[in-house]
């Protein structure tokens, strides 16, 4: 296994792991502030995000090793996907009544910043090169 590919999937790992932390956490919050509908929409919130953060090292693993453009279209097309299945969630929830929007939003904002963190954090951390060394 390569150095990048290792440092992908460490950092699949270490997203994952903080969004349990934030998804339990959050949902402990939100039921003691503002009940067992304000946890469930917590949990939805980290759900959100790890839909978010967790495609794009997925696409980088599995596309590492192929060439720039392949590596680019899988990459894309897993933003897009993504994409279509947040907004198409934020669209149904948006018309349920007893959802409690605020606890949503907190957890899945606190999870999408701290999986860029971790991304951020993880990727300095390996150090893998980006330039082809010369003859």
């Amino acid at each position: 296994m390569t150095a990048e590919a290792r440092m992908y999937r460490r950092a699949i790992a270490l997203i994952a792991i903080v969004l349990a932390v934030i998804a339990v956490v959050g949902a402990v919050i939100a039921w003691v502030v503002a009940g067992p509908a304000a946890a469930g929409a917590a949990l939805i919130g980290a759900g959100v995000a790890a839909l978010g953060a967790i495609p794009t090292p997925v696409a980088m693993l599995v596309g590492h090793r192929k060439p720039p453009h392949v590596m680019a279209g899988i990459v894309a097309f897993s933003w897009l996907g993504k994409m279509f299945v947040i907004i198409v969630a934020l669209l149904l929830l948006k018309n349920v009544e007893s959802f409690h929007k605020a606890a949503f939003a907190a957890t899945a904002v606190t999870g999408i910043v701290a999986s860029l963190v971790v991304d951020v954090t993880t990727m300095r951390k390996a150090r893998i090169p980006y330039v082809q060394p010369g003859p």
